[in-house]
């Protein structure tokens, strides 16, 4: 029943999600302090490589 309702509110752009992207291994430290320290937005998401 949930997934009926929420589906068509995601497809409609009613409900949408944040990632906040950071590429680079390199970059791994900072975003995990953000995530800490609650400067990140929604999902953090660390892109390793490109397959």
């Amino acid at each position: 029943k949930f997934l009926e309702f929420l589906l068509p509110h995601i497809r409609e752009g009613k409900i949408v999600y944040v990632e906040d992207i950071a590429e680079g291994l390199e970059k791994g430290p900072a975003a995990l302090v953000g995530i800490f320290s609650g400067h990140n937005v929604g999902k953090q998401v660390l892109v390793v490589a490109h397959e």
